[in-house]
């Protein structure tokens, strides 16, 4: 593989923390929509009781399945931010100070080039460099 396609390949690597951060807010969303719909369940099954068992089986049913789902959303969670942490260790094990941080606030602050050049004081040229050094000293 070339220098520019490994370089791409990190690029890619460390892209993944937006993406799997938006992930994260969305499963959040989507749990909440389920505790929701759990609440109105069991707010349902308490004001049926006195009706009887006609209903009961269905919505024991669809408990279970809001559960089920509920948990996936908390596996799928949980292997998301174990992935985030694997990126953020990566940037982490980066020896130079300067080229980290470039890193961190590129990829995990989302920040663009000129926030980074304000922030580290240095020239837009620096920055790029500090990219590119980062991105050959980052193992993935």
């Amino acid at each position: 593989m070339t220098g520019k396609r490994i370089n791409d390949a990190k690029k890619e690597y460390l892209n993944e923390y937006k993406r799997i951060t938006l992930k994260i807010l969305s499963l959040e969303e989507q749990e909440a929509t389920i505790r929701a719909e759990m609440e109105s369940a069991k707010n349902q099954e308490i004001s049926d009781m006195p009706r009887g068992e006609g209903g009961k089986s269905d919505l024991s049913d669809y408990m279970v399945r809001l559960e089920r789902i509920q948990q996936k959303i908390a596996q799928k969670k949980a292997e998301l931010r174990f992935k985030r942490l694997e990126i953020e260790e990566k940037i982490i094990n980066i020896q130079d100070g300067q080229q980290s941080e470039v890193i961190r606030l590129r990829y995990l602050e989302l920040l663009g080039w000129k926030e980074i050049r304000s922030k580290l004081d240095v020239s837009e040229r620096q920055v790029y460099i500090l990219h590119g050094e980062a991105l050959q000293a980052i193992e993935i």
